[in-house]
């Protein structure tokens, strides 16, 4: 009920209607939203890229290892060894360890915000 007499207080001392209120209030809130979250936004899709070449590069490396496999099959009959497979993959977990350290310091600092 208390808004309802908020209401037509502003209703009559500034002539606006209900509605008028409403969308004024709503495109505020949005703009203010808008400007607050295109960081996070921003951010968001940076990390994205990221991820999508961190799989690019870990498809390539399978797809390679698949070749390198086969053409092994063919000359051990079947016995596939994976040598330096570790090796293959430190530089790709290094790439993974920092993106998830990032996006945890992120996560972290929006914690401490709220």
């Amino acid at each position: 009920m208390g808004m309802e007499k908020f209401y037509s207080n502003v209703r009559q001392k500034l002539g606006l209607e209900k509605e008028e209120l409403k969308n004024e209030l709503k495109e505020e809130v949005v703009e203010e939203l808008r400007v607050e979250f295109e960081e996070e936004i921003s951010y968001i899709e940076a990390q994205m890229k990221e991820y999508e070449q961190l799989v690019a590069e870990v498809n390539h490396l399978m797809a390679k290892m698949r070749r390198k496999g086969l053409v092994n099959n063919q000359e051990k009959q079947k016995n596939i060894k994976m040598q330096g497979f570790d090796e293959d993959l430190e530089p790709l977990r290094s790439k993974l360890r920092k993106l998830e350290e990032s996006m945890q310091q992120r996560l972290d600092e929006q914690k401490a915000y709220s």
